[in-house]
């Protein structure tokens, strides 16, 4: 058995002699920075590019593709933030913003859509999805005898970032009323967990250390994300640290001290293990659930 596998398997029985402990000892989470220092629910943009982005909960940045989706969801321009080249590029992409949906049926809360070629109207309603309008007689009922001042073109670029149902809606159909939704509930996002690196000895933490760490072991080293969540390393250990998985399926790449880098977890439920290029014996482990 080869040094580390030795080291994963220690690790392992530790993790099984102290997860009892774990649950006993009341443990406040740990306060973990953002990337780039950055509140849920900015708008962030460089200073030289228009492109406007909204930082999320799950610490990634989405794109709005344009003008008239942004101002489905906003008055102006007045709150976006401006960051460095350097910060934007230490958040990763999580994709697109779509129209904000249609709320109850006191008029448009939104804009409607269609495609350059084709005549049918579409209703944005969450998620992405976009529901078609029965015909001018439903469209006027629903939204007015002006409804057509309110239609976008969706361009054939942007049209991949939606879904289109089939069934229509008519005259008699009703919309969800209107509560606080948020930009973060459309986008579906994912969950975040922290994990922290420090020296002295050289470690992990995911939560706070209520429990003594051994030489190589922490008790609270252990991560547990959802399926397609991830994993957010802070280095506060030293220059030139590299995290990797055991079975090399993912990587932080290098990272200097005071680093953040957002690692997604697209891997089936499970016990892995990820460690320190520069320390194999600071070993961490992952539990992905459902």
């Amino acid at each position: 058995m080869s040094t580390r596998n030795t080291k994963i398997f220690i690790t392992l029985a530790l993790f099984f002699a102290f997860f009892s402990v774990s649950w006993r000892v009341q443990a406040e989470d740990l306060v973990f920075p953002t990337v780039a220092d950055l509140d849920v629910g900015s708008l962030i943009k460089t200073q030289d590019s228009s492109t406007v982005y909204y930082f999320a909960g799950d610490e990634h940045r989405y794109i709005f593709p344009d003008e008239n989706t942004y101002f489905t969801w906003y008055d102006d321009f007045s709150n976006i933030e401006i960051i460095s080249d350097e910060e934007m590029a230490s958040i990763p992409v999580g994709g697109v913003v779509t129209y904000y949906p249609q709320f109850g049926n006191d008029g448009l809360s939104t804009r409607l859509l269609k495609l350059a070629y084709d005549n049918t109207v579409y209703v944005p309603i969450g998620y992405g999805m976009l529901i078609p309008i029965d015909d001018e007689e439903a469209a006027a009922s629903l939204f007015g005898e002006n409804w057509s001042d309110y239609v976008d073109i969706l361009p054939d670029v942007f049209a991949v970032n939606y879904q289109f149902l089939t069934t229509s809606i008519d005259e008699s159909d009703s919309f969800i009323e209107p509560y606080d939704y948020s930009l973060d509930e459309d986008l579906q996002t994912g969950s975040v967990v922290g994990v922290m690196m420090y020296s002295d000895p050289l470690r992990f933490a995911v939560s706070d250390e209520s429990v003594d760490c051994g030489e190589d072991y922490c008790a609270y080293n252990i991560a547990e994300v959802k399926q397609g969540g991830s994993l957010k390393f802070v280095n506060y250990a030293e220059d030139g640290l590299t995290i990797r998985d055991e079975n090399n399926l993912w990587t932080t790449g290098s990272m200097d001290l005071q680093d953040i880098r957002i690692v997604d977890i697209d891997l089936e439920p499970g016990t892995y293990y990820f460690y320190a290029d520069e320390d194999d014996s600071m070993v961490g482990v992952l539990q992905v659930v459902e």
